[in-house]
């Protein structure tokens, strides 16, 4: 029990002891469970803060991978874009048109689904049509979208273009297809402007079928350019009708258009010679006539004669020099004249090929256009066009129908606005004269307003 007491007192004076040794240091013990936990807390930011940066890293890398995989940079031809990491640039283009036409003379090609002027339909004096005066209407139809792509090949640069409109002539505003076609150096395949024609002769006008005598026709073609650094270039190419085109007389086609194309560009403008050989045909089976007729007795019998089936053909030909001549810095004189027998549809006006007891006959026709433009500030220009395309005497004249055209010409006077980019306003009045074989004529003076918002230009 003493042995006891005397163990008890001694744990309660160490106790003591040890409590007022603990007593006399707490003051550093406290600073430093203090600066222990702020350190501790300042890790545990730094490993918060640090998690969050490889957060936004892998973040920031995943925006960069996915940018790269979509985000396209500029390509290598104007306006177009390109994919990083693909060599094809890519440019898409078109516009949106609206035109405006007043007709103060008869009714003419709106009621077909034509709806620019259209000389070889105008309304002959005295006829139904020419009582239908004073027409307005406004159309879209002209509105164009196109894609055109840019690739270098070790052969060469390969362009590639696809480009349609709405200028149908069903009233359905479907996509009317202008042109689809790849040129690989000097080979060009595909469907796009004819060889024989000359674009930098014809005249800008604000009507969308262009100056009276003019030769406008897209065709599908294998065509070949050899170019030389002094004597011009030299094109050939065979083309055909396009599915659905018009056939302005060739009924029928069995062998490709030859086209042959000269033409050399200097400081002082360009000239251009141009010739075409073309096929016009027909042909059809032998089919019958039936017809009833009554006899002697009354009776009456079933006749049936057979009539024999026609297959004629012979070849057309056209030749063409234009050009323009750079005047001053801003005029320009522009000029062509084509002439041609049984040239088709290389004439806008063509009155085409006709058959008469087996033989086709083919006329003469000659068109020529000439026209100045002039640009009078950087926002405003103009020209002024005279168009004639005619009927020249031969053999087709004496079996042709009495109604067919002997001359249609035309004359415009326009100007077109552009206030800022991308924005074209024109005006434009356009007169215009047909005449048939028989004598009679026609006249259309016409007003026609255009306004053309483009891009990817």
């Amino acid at each position: 029990m003493k042995t006891m007491s005397k163990r008890a007192l001694v744990a309660a004076v160490a106790a003591a002891l040890s409590c007022s040794a603990f007593a006399a240091t707490d003051p550093v013990l406290d600073k430093l469970e203090k600066q222990i936990a702020e350190l501790q807390k300042q890790i545990q930011e730094l490993k918060a803060t640090q998690v969050k940066e490889a957060d936004a890293r892998k973040e920031l890398a995943n925006q960069v991978e996915a940018q790269g995989k979509e985000v396209a940079v500029k390509g290598d031809i104007p306006g177009s874009v390109r994919r990083p990491g693909e060599e094809t640039s890519v440019r898409v283009y078109g516009f949106a048109r609206l035109d405006a036409v007043h007709n103060f003379g008869g009714r003419n090609n709106a009621s077909i689904g034509d709806y620019a002027a259209y000389q070889p339909s105008i309304a002959l004096t005295g006829s139904p049509e020419a009582a239908q005066r004073g027409e307005s209407y406004m159309f879209t139809k002209a509105s164009r979208l196109g894609v055109e792509a840019f690739t270098p090949t070790k052969l060469g640069s390969l362009t590639t273009k696809v480009e349609a409109d709405f200028y149908n002539t069903t009233g359905s505003g479907l996509f009317r297809l202008r042109h689809a076609y790849g040129q690989l150096g000097s080979w060009l395949i595909g469907q796009t402007w004819s060889t024989f024609m000359d674009l930098d002769s014809t005249p800008e006008t604000v009507d969308f079928n262009g100056p009276t005598g003019n030769t406008s026709l897209r065709q599908p073609q294998i065509r070949y350019t050899y170019v030389t650094p002094n004597a011009g270039n030299f094109i050939a190419a065979l083309e055909m009708k396009a599915n659905g085109g018009a056939t302005s007389g060739d009924e029928m086609t069995r062998t490709p258009d030859l086209v042959l194309r000269w033409e050399k560009a200097s400081d002082w403008g360009h000239v251009a010679l141009r010739g075409v050989t073309t096929e016009n045909g027909i042909k059809s089976g032998d089919s019958s006539s039936t017809y009833y007729e009554a006899d002697g007795n009354g009776v009456v019998n079933e006749i049936t004669t057979p009539v024999s089936g026609v297959s004629a053909s012979k070849r057309g030909y056209g030749i063409g020099l234009g050009g323009h001549y750079v005047l001053t810095d801003t005029t320009w004189l522009l000029a062509s004249a084509s002439y041609g027998k049984g040239m088709g549809r290389f004439f806008n006006e063509s009155v085409g090929s006709t058959v008469s007891d087996g033989k086709v006959y083919l006329p003469k026709e000659l068109g020529v256009v000439v026209g100045v433009q002039q640009k009078f500030s950087d926002t405003l220009r103009g020209s002024v066009t005279y168009g004639q395309q005619r009927t020249l005497g031969g053999e087709y004249i004496t079996v042709a129908s009495a109604d067919a055209n002997r001359s249609v010409k035309s004359g415009t006077v326009g100007v077109i606005w552009a206030p800022i980019a991308n924005v074209e306003l024109g005006s434009e009045f356009m007169w215009s004269h047909r005449e048939t074989l028989d004598g009679r004529s026609g006249t259309e003076p016409r007003l026609n307003f255009a306004a053309t918002y483009s891009f990817g230009n």
